[in-house]
C-alpha cells in the first residue's frame, strides 16, 4: 500500500467483514484477503511487484504515464498532501531528488514514482502493465492481497 493513511483506513474497514465483503465483492468480483507485511516472504518484502501493479493501474486510472510521470496519482501523493506523520512521500521524476540536499525539505525516504518503471531500482520490472511482466502489454492485472 502506497499510502499510510489509505492503509489505516483498510485495516479499519476489513474489521466490518460483512460490509467488507460487499465491498470486495462489488469492486473486485471475489473477497479479498489482507496479508500483513510481516508475514511476507522475503522475497516478496524485497521485491517491487506490488507496489509498481499499484503504480501502474492508479497511473492509467489518472492518465499518466507510468513511465514518465509529470504528476503523482491521488494515492502516492495523498500522505504527502495530507502530512501524515510516518506516511510514505513519492516525487514523480527522480532526476531532481537525488541532487537535491535534505536542506530543501526532500527527506531521504522520499521514493521516486520513475523508479517503480526502471530496472535500476531492484533489477526487476515485475509487476509493470497490465499483464504479469514488465513489458506493459499483458492482457492480466492484480490487485494486491491475497
Amino acid at each position: 500500500m502506497p499510502s499510510q493513511a489509505v492503509d489505516d483506513l483498510w485495516h479499519e474497514f476489513i474489521l466490518y467483514t460483512k460490509a467488507y465483503d460487499a465491498f470486495c465483492q462489488n469492486a473486485f468480483g471475489r473477497f479479498l484477503h489482507h496479508t500483513p507485511a510481516a508475514v511476507l516472504t522475503p522475497s516478496q518484502k524485497t521485491s517491487n511487484e506490488g507496489l509498481r501493479r499499484v503504480w501502474w493501474q492508479a497511473c492509467k486510472e489518472e492518465n499518466i504515464d507510468p513511465k514518465a510521470p509529470a504528476t503523482l496519482p491521488l494515492l502516492f501523493a495523498l500522505d504527502g498532501e495530507l502530512s501524515i506523520p510516518g506516511g510514505y512521500r513519492y516525487v514523480p521524476d527522480c532526476g531532481g531528488v537525488r541532487t537535491v540536499s535534505t536542506t530543501v525539505g526532500i527527506e531521504f525516504s522520499t521514493q521516486c514514482g520513475g523508479d517503480f518503471s526502471s530496472t535500476s531500482f531492484d533489477g526487476t520490472t515485475d509487476g509493470l502493465g497490465d499483464g504479469d511482466g514488465g513489458s506493459g502489454d499483458g492482457d492480466g492485472g492484480g490487485c494486491g492481497g491475497d
